[in-house]
């Protein structure tokens, strides 16, 4: 164990953290003996968990060797300066203690004080930032490394957890005990209380995770991002290293006000701007712990899923139903077998049934080893097949469930691909079953649906999508023109002519227009328009012109445009804009918001009124490409239209993909002086996609 400490020190590709998270000593301060205290849990979970560091207890009231434990009386009397400090005082004393173990030469160090008073938790901070050392909390429950037997804890937790492949950041500490303490089924290397990050972010611990060797899968719990470029960053890593980040963020439901002036503004939430930047760089989003624990387990098994979709064997006509219902809610395939393949699962089951996906192979229950042996490895050998699930109510002490425990071994050792076992009840009596499958590599998760829903995380990886996903398009100088428009909006409030000018310099079509301050000049631009034409109000301030009254479509003649004019101006400004009228048969939007933690999200949705009331919308983060889009799209339920709906034509999607992608690239050029942005509707006929209607809400920044 030794020479496997030194080799993770000297080996770790992010040294600064290894004091910290593989440290080759611990002063523990606050260390105890008496009975029931935290000071004596921190030193019994440190000595039992296995570390073969350095332990120094440090605490005045035990100075010297007492029950064979050698105590300090401080900090400063160590033989050598530790390479962590676990500050376990009370809170009005842990500022001090860490302020001593600074002195006395620490290199890292962990405080598990609640430290409400901001001032206080600010004065921690700044201590170990000014000393350059990195730190977990305050208001942390510590850290488990299992590699190394690591155990800094003030609580009493399993000892006989066996390391895995689950790397965990966790920014609630009950969440930690409930993963920890209750489940053997998850196998972890490292589990961190990362506490207030005072300091060090769960961006900087999921760097580090990601370099430890033994690393599968990595899952995190977040209240908050407090290092949104360096998170992304490290998720961008974890993309390449093809290393999966489960996600479960909490604070979802705050919807964001930021710029409610524009469409997109009001409807896009702080959590769907999260939500797109970090499954843009290929993490998976959870919504419970459950998921969160069953989508950990399903990808600690290490094998990729790469196919069609799912196979699934179960002893029960009903479930089996269950399921087909389950998967076709959440959207997760079955795999279409081959002719060959059906042919070879009906020659092991009983006379009289029938092979299917998914598979009822009980029958009387005569030689069922066998045909189940037979049938899932012929399941798993089709090459649409990407995963197996083995579909029990899985409970130990139950011959026929130990039966299919020695054939779910079996066919596990000669498969490829992913073979996972699932309860369809999530109150099964199966942990140490669960336990035994673990340590063949074999996750069993509890419930159809967190089953499904971890599965649909693994089939994700698999598609060809998802690269493309996680790998944004490489970054573009900015457009040419881009610098000018910044300085034209930072300068004036532009109107919808500039605007269209703006998108022209882009390459996103829009309709013919010209200005008018008069009714002569509106008939004369209509005139060289070509009937029919829109007429726009261009008067300040009027973000939103139809709810104003100030837009006149379809007319048709020098009468209707005079008459039209004559009501605007009367109404609202001289100032019109003529353009021509863009037929088509369905109307997008696009919109951009700029959020201050990840930058410009763009949503993609059903246009006009729809926009507002329709709950049909994606959010990507800028800039993309128009392939990237266009594999989105389908994911809108308006897409039905685009692709030509009860025998009317296919409409131009790779023109709105393409539309969008440049919308994209504007908006990120000009993240640093606008807020929001709007183009809507975005007409879109057989042949193009017109941007008919631009707002621009200009930054704080920006003026």
């Amino acid at each position: 164990m030794k020479g496997r400490l030194s080799g993770i020190f000297m080996g770790s590709v992010n040294p600064s953290l290894a004091p910290l998270l593989a440290p080759a000593s611990v002063a523990l301060i606050g260390a105890s003996l008496r009975p029931d205290s935290y000071g004596l849990v921190l030193y019994e979970m440190l000595k039992a968990g296995g570390y073969q560091g350095a332990i120094y207890p440090v605490n005045p009231g035990y100075a010297g060797t007492s029950d064979d434990v050698t105590f300090y009386g401080s900090v400063g009397e160590l033989p050598a300066a530790p390479d962590h400090s676990v500050i376990a005082v009370a809170t009005e004393r842990a500022a001090a203690a860490l302020e001593d173990a600074i002195k006395a030469g620490t290199k890292a160090a962990t405080v598990f004080a609640d430290t409400h008073d901001t001032a206080m938790k600010d004065r921690i901070g700044d201590m170990a930032r000014e000393a350059g050392i990195p730190l977990i909390g305050p208001n942390s429950m510590g850290l488990h490394n299992l590699d190394l037997g690591l155990r800094i804890t003030p609580f009493p937790m399993p000892l006989d957890l066996k390391p895995g492949g689950i790397a965990a950041i966790i920014q609630s500490g009950s969440v930690l005990g409930a993963l920890v303490n209750n489940d053997r089924r998850l196998r972890f290397n490292t589990v961190i209380s990362t506490g207030a990050e005072a300091v060090t972010s769960a961006a900087d611990f999921l760097k580090w995770v990601l370099d430890q060797p033994s690393t599968r899968v990595v899952g995190l719990f977040l209240e908050a991002v407090r290092d949104p470029d360096g998170f992304i960053d490290a998720l961008e890593e974890a993309a390449r290293r093809n290393i999966p980040v489960v996600i479960l963020k909490v604070g979802r439901s705050e919807a964001s006000a930021r710029m409610a002036m524009s469409h997109t503004g009001a409807i896009v939430g702080n959590y769907e701007v999260f939500r797109a930047a970090v499954e843009s760089r290929g993490a998976h989003l959870v919504t419970t712990l459950d998921e969160m624990a069953a989508t950990l387990a399903v990808f600690s098994q290490g094998r990729e899923a790469v196919g069609g979709g799912i196979a699934t064997i179960h002893d029960s006509g009903g479930e089996r139903e269950l399921i087909a219902d389950l998967a076709e809610d959440l959207d997760v395939p079955f795999a279409r077998l081959s002719p060959e393949t059906y042919a070879e699962i009906q020659a092991c089951l009983e006379p009289g049934m029938e092979p299917d996906n998914p598979l009822d192979a009980w029958g009387t229950g005569h030689g069922a080893d066998q045909i189940f042996a037979r049938s899932f490895t012929v399941m798993l050998k089709d090459d649409n097949v990407a995963a197996g699930l083995y579909m029990m109510d899985w409970r130990q002490n139950y011959y026929l469930h130990e039966m299919h425990e020695k054939v779910l071994y079996s066919v596990a050792e000669t498969a490829t691909k992913p073979v996972i076992a699932a309860s369809n009840y999530a109150l099964t009596d199966n942990r140490e079953m669960a336990s035994r499958m673990a340590d063949r590599n074999i996750p069993l998760v509890e419930g159809t649906r967190e089953a499904l829903i971890a599965v649909r995380h693994l089939l994700s990886r698999g598609r060809s999508d998802h690269a493309s996903k996680a790998r944004p398009p490489d970054e573009m100088p900015d457009h040419p023109a881009s610098a000018s428009w910044q300085k034209r909006i930072a300068s004036s409030q532009l109107a919808e002519d500039d605007l269209l000018g703006l998108l022209r310099d882009y390459s996103i079509p829009v309709p013919e227009t010209d200005v008018a301050t008069t009714r002569e000049e509106a008939v004369a631009a209509a005139m060289r328009i070509g009937f029919p034409v829109v007429l726009k109000t261009l008067a300040e301030g009027v973000h939103h012109k139809t709810e104003a009254g100030g837009v006149k479509v379809g007319l048709e003649d020098k009468d209707a445009v005079a008459s039209a004019y004559d009501d605007l101006s009367h109404r609202l400004s001289e100032r019109v804009l003529v353009a021509s009228l863009v037929r088509g048969d369905v109307e997008m939007a696009l919109g951009a918001v700029n959020d201050p933690d990840f930058g410009m999200a763009v949503m993609i949705s059903a246009g006009g009124v729809g926009v507002e009331l329709l709950d049909d919308k994606i959010i990507m983060m800028a800039p993309f490409s128009a392939d990237q889009a266009l594999a989105r799209l389908s994911g809108l339920k308006i897409h039905r239209l685009l692709e030509g709906y009860r025998g009317k034509p296919r409409l131009c999607i790779e023109g709105f993909a393409e539309t969008a992608a440049r919308f994209s690239r504007l908006v990120h050029d000009l993240r640093g002086c606008i807020a929001s942005a709007d183009i809507n509707p975005v007409i879109v006929n057989e042949n193009s996609a017109f941007a008919v209607d631009v707002l621009i809400i200009p930054s704080d920044k920006a003026s």
